[in-house]
This record gives structure tokens, sequence and C-alpha cells, in this order.
């Protein structure tokens, strides 16, 4: 039987707590809002009062505590460019968020406990910008010339805030990894050959807009360093389906998995198609013994037509000072059975 794994999503629970946090505050609004009338209740006109004061008093509070989860939110985003949704949705990721709001109106109350009155646009330029800068700021007095930094003298206010985050982004980023190896692990059941993988991994990095040249061009020769014959299989399976996740993000490899999986009888083909680990083994040692890397090369010309097949067989039955011929055949032997099947390569055989 084979495992399904959920993709990973928003909790039902977390949902229930936004909507609720919806409806509150458009209960709060309308409350604020709506004028008061002769047929309404003697103690709404109270009420509507004393809740238009206590909002005017915790309202410079609010859009401090915002601007605070706001950076907060930006420094995640930043950190995380690959996967910005599922990182926000981790809890690391909301104490962090709400460790920088609670930062923001502990500066504002500290801020007017010392401070002389002043208007709230000054209390906000202060604490949104003064604040957030200086717990990120490291002074430096003095330098000696020529250094580094040895011998200076600094202090470093952000110290604490800098060891605060880093452990926020490492415990986000450990949370990541299961759904980084979930993915990657959906990714190889389903679309199993090196072949499949290449051509999505190929098609995620030129289908993308926001890439430079270079930047593409960079992580093409990245997926064609992966193919290398002298790779590994299972390391150069393994590599272009995390650079597929990568390149393409969470919600575009959901995508592909759903069109796997509303094509089962594919999915079945391609394992029944598969050979046992041990017969495999014994093919591949048949393929070696028995052809040398020319014999290789015309064998693949015959049982196929394929011209990607046979462009990858040649150049990986190319002399190679770094690897010896055993390791080229045996390389080229599991790509045959991968690409051509077992059953034709016994029947040859």
């Amino acid at each position: 039987m084979t495992e399904t794994i959920a993709p990973t999503s928003t909790s039902t629970s977390t949902k229930i707590l936004l909507l609720l946090v919806i409806l509150l505050s458009f209960v709060i609004i309308v409350l604020l809002v709506w004028p008061v009338g002769p047929a309404a209740p003697t103690w709404m006109g109270p009420f509507q009062g004393d809740l238009r004061h206590f909002t005017a008093v915790l309202a410079p509070f609010l859009v401090i505590g915002f601007v605070g989860g706001l950076i907060g939110v930006a420094e995640l985003v930043s950190t995380f460019k690959t996967y910005p949704r599922e990182a926000l949705l981790t809890r690391w990721a909301w104490v962090l968020i709400f460790a920088n709001v609670f930062a923001a109106i502990a500066a504002l109350l500290i801020l007017r406990a010392t401070a002389p009155p002043m208007s709230f646009l000054m209390e906000f330029l202060i604490v949104a910008f003064g604040f957030q800068g200086i717990i990120r700021t490291r002074f430096v007095l003095a330098k000696q010339v020529g250094s580094d930094k040895d011998g200076e003298v600094a202090i470093n206010l952000g110290w604490l805030y800098d060891q605060f985050s880093n452990l926020a982004r490492r415990q986000i980023d450990l949370e990541l990894m299961n759904n980084r190896r979930t993915a990657v692990t959906r990714l190889l059941h389903y679309y199993p050959t090196l072949r499949e993988l290449y051509d999505i991994a190929l098609y995620t990095i030129t289908a993308r807009e926001t890439l430079t040249a270079e930047e593409e061009q960079q992580k093409l020769d990245d997926l064609e360093k992966l193919i290398d014959p002298k790779a590994p299989e299972h390391f150069a399976k393994t590599s272009i389906a995390l650079m597929i996740l990568e390149n393409g993000g969470q919600s575009y490899v959901n995508l592909l998995l759903d069109q796997a999986m509303n094509q089962p009888d594919t999915a079945v083909a391609a394992t029944a198609a598969a050979p046992p680990p041990a017969r495999q083994d014994t093919l591949i040692r048949r393929l070696v013994d028995g052809y040398d890397l020319e014999g290789l090369v015309a064998l693949t010309n015959q049982l196929t037509d394929d011209e990607a097949v046979q462009e990858y067989v040649q150049s990986a039955a190319q002399p190679n000072p770094a690897t010896s011929q055993a390791e080229q055949k045996a390389t080229i032997a599991h790509f045959l059975i991968q690409q051509i099947g077992a059953d034709a390569l016994n029947r040859v055989l």
C-alpha cells in the first residue's frame, strides 16, 4: 500500500481563531462608528462612549505594535525567500513576531514614562524607527587602523536581539526541514526517473520571470552538474527534487503532486516497470561484464531512437581519468534500466 502524505496547510484551529478575530474586529468597528439612535437601549450610549475612550487610549499601542510586528514579518520573509508562507505559519515565526510587537509597545511605555509629553507622531517616529534601529545596531567607538574587529571598542546594543532572532530563524529552518523532506520524498515517489525530474526542473527554472539572465544561467549550470555520470543517481534525483521545490515553491510542488495523483495508473505502471533490486543488480552486472563503453553506446542506439538518451550515454562513455571504466559502465547500465526498461535489456542479453 502506498503511503499518502497530506500537503502542509493551515490548521483548522488557526483558521477558526483568525475568523473569530476578524468577526470581533468587525463588531468593535460597528460599535465605534454606528450612531446611537433614540430606540437603542439606555446602556448603549455610555457603553459606546467608554469604548471610544478606551480605543483612543489603546490606538497608539496598537499602531506601534502593528509596526513592530510588520518589521518582524519583513525579516522572516527576507530570510526565507523560497518558503515565506510556510515560514510564517511556524510556531517560532509567531514567537519572533510577537516579540517585536511587545518590544515596540514596551518601548512606547518607557518613552512616555521617561520623556516629556510629545505628539503621537513624534512618539511614532522615535519608537518605530529609532528604537527598531537601535536594537539592531552595533556602535564602534574606537578601532585600530588597518584591523577588522581586533582591538576595536564597540557597544553592541543589538546583541540580545541578534541572539534571539538567530535562535528563532534556526528553529524555523528546522521546522521547515520536515516540510522540505516530505515534499522531496513525494516528488521522488510520483516522478521516480531522473529524466522526469530533470525535465520538470529545467522548465521550472526557465519559466521563472524574476530571475536575471545570470541567475538563470547559474541555476541551469547547477542542474547540469547534477546529471553528471559521476554523481550517484539517488543523490542526483534528491538534489533535483529539492531544486524543483526551491525554484518553484511549495504551491507549485503541490500542483505537480496533485497532477500525478490524478493519474494513478501512470505511477503504478512506473512502479511496476521498475525491476526488483536483486534483479536490477544482476542486470547491471551483466551489462558491465558483457559490454565495453563503445558496446553500451551501440546497444543504446540499437534499443532507442531518443536522442536525449543517446547523447547522455555518449557523454557518459567519454574517457574520464577521474573515473574507472567500471564505474562509467555501471552508471550507464543503471541509466539504461531507467530509460529503456529491464525487459527490453533482458531480451537483448
